[in-house]
Order: structure tokens, then C-alpha cells, then sequence
């Protein structure tokens, strides 16, 4: 999928991941920490108790230390402490469970296990925490503080941080997706102008929001770029303009010294020649008159000419300017398109497009010539198709090409630039040219962007 390959989206997508790490790390840290905490204050609680008691039993012997033991009980009214003294023959002296735990050594320095004590009012064993020690003479204590409050605790706040963890998922993919909407909105402006540049709009430049961040040093630099460029189009189109402005006139006069001396001449042969010449000047002319055109079209100029134009009608009316020369060739011209199809187009560039290549079915195709036109989506597709020998697809690129002349048509007087006026009249229009078979023959698709019936209308009135 497309997406996956998106620079923009995988890094929305390392930003998820990145805030979801965090969120994970940060809640395992504060899980671990409360743990250890509590963890910690059970075990300082049964240590303290398991000192005190030793202390007395080091001071006074086992009765004064069995004594304190059922002091401590007494003092302990919730019984969160558990105590047990044994004597050496192992008799219970004091405390608050049964007996010695089987699974408790005689010196543990921490260990959590399931017990129950003397008086307890719940059924079920708690669990508890314990210290045990053993003195000289055999004699064992064991300390300990109930610690299933505390495991509950725990378990609450397990529960509490994978809520953070679920709540924190969307929270984490909203952050990625506002950060991959804001480097978009940014790219957009980018995108926008070099696609208008592309179409010819060369005063378009890029919006800059005036942060100083590396989006308005692109924007900037890009803009500095589009400015060289638009100079230097300008600077050829003067040129192109000056030469072709330079060269008309003398082929014209030219054309104008050989038609005078054409009505003047009475020999057949120098008849022949000077209409041989000025069917060439003629060319020449259309060669320039072409070639200017495409560089015009190219560089966009013409597109404030723009006006909506009525697809149908416009194929009908090429249909009925050539169906005399048509049948004069033997050729059928049929239209196919439903109504209510407008594009906005330059309508006399658009219609020189339309008539070369009708001329060119004329001269290469067959004896069927059909002009049509349907809509898909927000494109209509225009078509011009024949029935004669088509183009092979390994040299349709080549056909595309400015003064490109195939070895069947080399034959036949032309420039080669017809073909290469529709592309450029097509990117003109924010549009494409291909070239395809029509099963048999030439099929030449013109797809250029649809205004909708209202536009059309108001252009219009």
C-alpha cells in the first residue's frame, strides 16, 4: 500500500510508537517505584518488630520476650502484624498463627507467602510478608506484616496504568496524526505551486508563514528558483517572439514576390516550380506558425483567455466544417458524445489542436474518422480515431516528439508538428495526450479537467 511508503506517514507512525514507549516506560517506572516502596515499608515494619522483640530477648529471656510478643498483639487491634515465638523444644511460647510455617526456614530475611492467623476474621489465608530468625539457643522468632491490603493496592494500580496505557493509544495516534496533518498542510503549499508552475501558472509562489523554520527556507529558496525561471522564459519568449516576428516577414514577402511572378509566368515548367515554391513557403509558414504556438503553449500563455466551451457542440461544428472535404476524400465523420460536457479552454488554440488532428485522420487514416466524448469522474475524455494503419505502440513516444516524421508519413507534406501542439495544448489545460489503438487505427485521447453544468452556465451567459 501506497501509504506505507509515505516518508510523512511512518513518521507519524515513529511518533506513535515513540509516545507510546514513553507512556510504557514512564508507567512501568512509577509501578516499579510504588512496588519497591511498599514492598520496602512491610519489610522495615516486620524488621523493626523481629529487633525489638530479639532486643527483649536478649535482655530477659524467653518469657520477656514471649511477653512482648503478646503486648505488640494487644497494641495491634486490626492484626496487620504477625508474630510467633518458638521455644528450643519447639513449643509454641507466644504469637498469632498455629505454628511454624513449613515453607519458612529459620532465617528469612523476606518472604511473602499465604497464611492464617489466630482471631482472623477472614475464611481465607492472607498473604503476609516475613522475617524469621533463630538465636543460639535454638529458639525461633518469626515477624512478619500482612501485606494483602497492599498486594490490592497493587492490583488497582496495575488496572489504573494499563487504562493509561489504553487511553494513552489514541491520545499517542491523535498526537502523530496532528503532526503528520501539520507537516502536509506545510508540503501542501509546495506541491500546489510547482503543480500551477507546471501548468503554466508562472506567477504562482509559495505562502510562507513567516516561522523562519526549514519549511519557509525551502519555500524561500524555491521561490528565488521561480523567479530565475520566470525570467528566463520571459527572456526566451521575447526571443522567440522578435524571431518569429523576424522570419514571417520575409517568407512573406517571399510568398508574396512568387505569387506575383506566378501570375505573370506563361511557361508550363516555371508555372510548376513557382507553385512548387510556394506550397513550401506555405509549409515553412505553418512551421512557424506551429512551432510558436507550442512554445507558447508551453510557457501558459493564453490561459486568461480561458472561457468555457460546450464539448458537444464544438465536436459537431468540426464535424460540419470538414464533412465537404471528407466527402471529397471519401471519408465519414461521426460524432459520439451526449450533452451537457464543457471544459475551459482557449477556444481558438483548442480548436487548432482539434483541426490538426483531424487533418491528420485525414491524410493517414482510413475512410472512417469518429470525433467523441464521455466523462470520467472529474475528467472528460475527448477523442479523435480512424480507421486506417494506426501507429505502432514501440513508436508512439516518437510521434510525440516536435518534428517527428514516421517512414509511412514522410511521403506526405507536413511539419511533424501537430501531434506535439495537442501535448502541449493538453498540459496547457492541466490535461494529457495518449495516443492509443482503435482497433483498427489511431486513437488520440485528449483527457482534460470538466467544469459542472452551473459553472458552464454562468460562463456562458
Amino acid at each position: 500500500m501506497r501509504w506505507r511508503q509515505s516518508v510523512i506517514w511512518r513518521f507519524a507512525a515513529l511518533v506513535f510508537l515513540m509516545q507510546i514507549a514513553c507512556v510504557l516506560l514512564a508507567l512501568w517506572a512509577v509501578h516499579q517505584f510504588t512496588n519497591n516502596s511498599v514492598d520496602e515499608a512491610s519489610r522495615a515494619v516486620a524488621v523493626n518488630l523481629r529487633d525489638d522483640i530479639a532486643a527483649t530477648y536478649a535482655a530477659a529471656g524467653l518469657q520477656a520476650a514471649g511477653a512482648t510478643v503478646r503486648s505488640r498483639m494487644t497494641a495491634d487491634p486490626d492484626g496487620s502484624s504477625v508474630m510467633l515465638l518458638i521455644a528450643p523444644n519447639g513449643q509454641r511460647v507466644a504469637g498469632n498463627i498455629p505454628n511454624w510455617p513449613s515453607a519458612i526456614g529459620p532465617a528469612e530475611s523476606w518472604r511473602q507467602l499465604d497464611l492464617l492467623r489466630i482471631g482472623q476474621k477472614e475464611r481465607e489465608p492472607q498473604s503476609i510478608g516475613i522475617v524469621s530468625t533463630q538465636f543460639p539457643d535454638g529458639t525461633r522468632l518469626l515477624t512478619g506484616h500482612v501485606v494483602e491490603n497492599d498486594l490490592r493496592f497493587g492490583g488497582y494500580l496495575e488496572a489504573a496504568l494499563l487504562g493509561a496505557v489504553i487511553l494513552a493509544i489514541p491520545l499517542a495516534a491523535g498526537a502523530a496524526f496532528f503532526s503528520a496533518a501539520i507537516i502536509r498542510g506545510r508540503l501542501r503549499s509546495v506541491i500546489d505551486t510547482a503543480a500551477a508552475v507546471g501548468t503554466g501558472d508562472m506567477k504562482r509562489r509559495i505562502i510562507l508563514s513567516g516561522s523562519g523554520d526549514m519549511f519557509d527556507a525551502l519555500g524561500e529558496e524555491i521561490n528565488a528558483m521561480l523567479e530565475r525561471i520566470t525570467g528566463l522564459v520571459d527572456e526566451m519568449r521575447l526571443v522567440t517572439d522578435g524571431l518569429a516576428h523576424d522570419l514571417r516577414s520575409p517568407l512573406t514577402r517571399m510568398r508574396a514576390v512568387l505569387d506575383n511572378a506566378l501570375r505573370q509566368s506563361r511557361d508550363e515548367e516555371s508555372i510548376a516550380a513557382l507553385e512548387k515554391a510556394l506550397e513550401e513557403g506555405d509549409t515553412l509558414l505553418r512551421m512557424l506558425d506551429a512551432a510558436l504556438l507550442i512554445s507558447r503553449a508551453e510557457a501558459g500563455i493564453g490561459r486568461d483567455s480561458f472561457v468555457a466551451v460546450d464539448v458537444a457542440a464544438l465536436l459537431l461544428d468540426f464535424q460540419d466544417m470538414y464533412d465537404a472535404l471528407a466527402e471529397d476524400k471519401g471519408v465519414t465523420i461521426s460524432v459520439d458524445t451526449p450533452p451537457d460536457l464543457h471544459i475551459r479552454s482557449h477556444r481558438e488554440i483548442f480548436g487548432q489542436v482539434l483541426s490538426n488532428l483531424i487533418d491528420n485522420a485525414l491524410k493517414y487514416g482510413g475512410d472512417q474518422i469518429l470525433l467523441s466524448a464521455r466523462r470520467s469522474g472529474d475528467r472528460i475524455e475527448i477523442a479523435v480515431a480512424d480507421n486506417g494503419p494506426g501507429i505502432a505502440e514501440e513508436r508512439r513516444i516518437e510521434a510525440l516528439r516536435r518534428f517527428a516524421r514516421l517512414d509511412a508519413s514522410r511521403h506526405i507534406s507536413g511539419a511533424g508538428l501537430g501531434l506535439s501542439l495537442a501535448s502541449a495544448v493538453a498540459h496547457m489545460h492541466s490535461g494529457t495526450l495518449t495516443l492509443g489503438d482503435a482497433e483498427p487505427g489511431l486513437r488520440v485521447m485528449l483527457t482534460l479537467p470538466a467544469i459542472d453544468t452551473a459553472q458552464a452556465d454562468s460562463s456562458l451567459a
